[in-house]
């Protein structure tokens, strides 16, 4: 069945703006229920929010301009999966950190949204890395992995029904069976557990054949695509190793939560420099102002986050002072700082756009000093040339009437 063009530009838009109320509802609960609210707990929050609302951004963009491109609905898909365990994460984390008991409901929010990393990975890291760039296999032959890794993100969801402790809250599993249906539980995550990592193993290889048999422009989009696709893989794996050594030996622990960040970070950033310095699927402007009102919201967001922390501590009655200024500094500066940022991107990864403009902004100044038909003629077809670079470029000028006695 197709989609009409309205239902799938309404369906990406969904998408996003249920990671975006995920995201957002974990901020409203972190700044309700946790108890102290210090600037390392919203700075992680900040990072985790970051992350998954990069994979939300990148699947919105190329949902609404590549809809027959599967890969943008992935990403989609991914963002809202990692976003799922946000609202309660924070409520959760703090209440195990302070030793005070959880509820029935948080422990199960725990226990069912543990194993949510398989299915959101095979979403957003696996399944792209398959079909990009054009949203198609390599060959026919490669459908074993995408089986293996929808199979593989499937069964570790199994894992909620393992007995044991849980890794990110260190509880009971609430949900654990007993007896032999433990047992089956175990061994179907664990062979979950193989096949997502096998999936993911192929994946990386099919990214670097892809890029060894790509050429010319082709090529240097996907030299990014590559790179970060093997931060991606091997990261995730190191995540794997890291989690195993944790639990055997206390080895490094968290360890593995810097590389699962790192991991989940460098494959949408990897695409973003393709779209931004080579034109990867042609959305480089887009993706320009995407990055540029992302790093505005960062900048401005987190200092106003911090503020708002540090409230309790003020002294009474200059709380909602505070707040006031902030807000205001922040329409203040939203602007400014957005016009900073947009030139800063458009001079690292846009250079052609950035010389464009500054060659217009020569040509008004000289404008306005030039007398010379003759000579004008010449330089605004010297810059049209250099600015849209048209295979052939003319001027015509009416002629002078007569002027009326």
């Amino acid at each position: 069945m197709t989609l009409s063009p309205r239902t799938r530009t309404v369906l990406a838009w969904l998408l996003f703006a249920a990671t975006f109320g995920c995201l957002a509802a974990g901020l409203a609960v972190a700044l309700v229920l946790v108890r102290p609210l210090t600037l390392a707990v919203l700075a992680e929050g900040a990072l985790a929010a970051g992350l998954y609302l990069g994979f939300a951004v990148l699947g919105l963009v190329l949902s609404l301009r590549r809809p027959g491109n599967p890969i943008g609905w992935l990403l989609a898909a991914s963002g809202l999966v990692w976003s799922l365990n946000v609202p309660g994460e924070a409520w959760v984390s703090n209440l195990a950190a302070t030793g005070r008991p959880l509820p029935r409901l948080a422990q199960v929010h725990a226990a069912v949204l543990e194993p949510l990393w398989a299915p959101a990975i095979a979403l957003g890291v696996t399944l792209p890395l398959l079909l990009l760039p054009n949203g198609r296999l390599r060959s026919p032959r490669w459908r074993w992995a995408v089986a293996a890794s929808v199979a593989g993100g499937v069964l570790s969801m199994a894992g909620a029904l393992e007995p044991g402790q849980l890794v990110s809250t260190p509880i009971a599993n609430p949900l654990a069976v007993d007896g032999l249906g433990g047992v089956v539980a175990g061994a179907v995550a664990g062979l979950g557990g193989l096949l997502h990592a096998a999936s993911l193993a192929a994946a990386l290889v099919c990214m670097v054949l892809r890029f060894r048999s790509s050429r010319g422009v082709e090529r240097q989009q996907l030299r990014w695509v590559a790179a970060g696709a093997a931060v991606a893989v091997i990261g995730l794996l190191a995540v794997v190793a890291l989690l195993a050594l944790e639990e055997t030996y206390g080895f490094a622990p968290g360890a593995w939560l810097v590389a699962l960040a790192l991991a989940l970070a460098s494959l949408p950033v990897a695409i973003g420099v393709a779209v931004l310095r080579y034109r990867l699927w042609d959305l480089d402007r887009l993706i320009s102002r995407t990055v540029t009102y992302t790093a505005v919201t960062v900048l401005l967001v987190l200092p106003y986050l911090a503020i708002v922390a540090a409230i309790p501590r003020l002294a009474e009655g200059s709380g909602s002072l505070a707040v006031a200024a902030a807000t205001l500094a922040v329409a203040a500066l939203f602007q400014p700082l957005r016009r900073r940022v947009q030139d800063l991107v458009d001079r690292r990864f846009n250079r052609r756009r950035y010389d464009a403009a500054r060659t217009l902004e020569g040509f008004a100044a000289r404008l306005r000093e030039q007398v010379d038909l003759d000579a004008l003629h010449g330089e605004l077809l010297g810059v049209v040339d250099q600015t849209m670079q048209p295979t052939q470029a003319s001027l015509w000028l009416r002629p002078q009437t007569g002027q009326p006695s």
